[in-house]
């Protein structure tokens, strides 16, 4: 396992450092993040349920130079966008995985990179998923770098790194500001800058010998998180007992996973499609679709998903689209 993901990290590095880079100038684009309620009531516009709209990047099936490029969202170019995290004020952070980048994409839909300190233990980014704490510290899993927690605000830049190959591949905050995050097989949490792995242990819940592991995690009321292995969905207590869920769903690859705030929905990417699940019913409500990235009403769309994350209204879903796109749902 730990061979394979040297291999492909090497791979990486030297990707990474081809990346080009090119800026544009920003504009004042009508506001894209939570909800665009303002928008909408100016223009009288009422979106149907599971619209799916791209709000920034340029569809690419492949690469084209320069790999990254920041100004306004249409114009602004990714490469692998992985993890998605939505501020308190609304803005919407992207963990831009080949770029070796954080993107922000502000709430009048213009698109920055996120500046960081150099840092020698931190060997660079390779960022698999991203959030950001009310203070705005931003706090980083990876694939090969560890955890990464940075606020240059107020002198915070702390690395933890098990290793040349510590996979880190999910993120998010509970409602009480506490991070929980997956490495291979293990449910880790970061209070502040303290972090602590391996608060539960699913060493025994996978399956031995094989690439199975961890991959997703997402968190709901009363200190309850949902936790993913490749094909399994799990939900973990507040007391750290885990059960299996919908054992008899054959789900292809859980890559990301998102709550309600009352706990009632659960979203995930499974396979690069967009599954919602309500009372252990599971609805799919958007996918892959012919292969041109357009938008549209749910299955009429063509959506790639990597991982996605809940408006704070929760009124919309944003996706990170592997066709270098994020895209936004519109929600019942």
């Amino acid at each position: 396992m730990k061979k394979v993901v040297i291999s492909a990290f090497a791979i990486l590095l030297a990707i990474t450092a081809c990346k080009k880079t090119e800026n544009v100038q920003p504009t004042a684009d009508p506001v894209v993040t939570d909800d665009m309620e303002a928008t909408n009531a100016v223009l009288g516009v009422s979106e149907p349920a599971y619209t799916v709209r791209t709000i920034a990047g340029v569809f690419e099936p492949t690469v084209s130079d320069p790999h990254l490029r920041n100004g306004p969202g249409p114009q602004a170019k990714f490469y692998k966008p992985h993890g998605i995290a939505i501020a308190d004020d609304g803005s919407i952070y992207i963990a831009d995985f080949l770029n070796d980048a954080i993107r922000k994409i502000t709430i009048q839909n213009n698109v920055y990179s996120v500046p960081f300190s150099s840092n020698p233990q931190s060997g660079g980014l390779l960022p698999e998923a991203v959030e950001i704490g009310s203070d705005g510290t931003i706090y980083i899993v990876s694939t090969g770098y560890g955890i990464r927690i940075y606020n240059k605000e107020r002198g915070i830049d702390i690395v933890s790194r098990i290793g040349n190959a510590d996979s880190n591949l999910d993120i998010e905050k509970d409602n009480k500001g506490v991070f929980w995050f997956v490495n291979d097989n293990s449910l880790g949490k970061i209070t502040n800058t303290t972090i602590q792995r391996n608060v539960v242990n699913f060493s025994d819940l996978l399956v031995p010998n094989t690439n199975d592991r961890l991959r997703g995690v997402g968190v709901a009321p009363n200190g309850v998180k949902y936790v993913s292995c490749t094909t399994r969905l799990f939900k973990v207590a507040a007391d750290g007992s885990v059960t299996r869920m919908l054992p008899n769903e054959k789900f292809t690859y859980i890559s990301g996973i998102s709550v309600s705030t009352d706990g009632s929905t659960i979203y995930i990417a499974d396979g690069n499609v967009i599954k919602r699940i309500v009372n252990n019913t599971v609805t799919t409500i958007a996918g892959p679709n012919g292969g041109s990235g357009k938008d549209g009403i749910g299955l009429a769309a063509d959506v790639v998903a990597a991982n996605l994350a809940l408006s704070n209204s929760g009124k919309a879903l944003f996706v990170t689209d592997t066709r270098n796109t994020i895209r936004k749902i519109i929600l019942p």
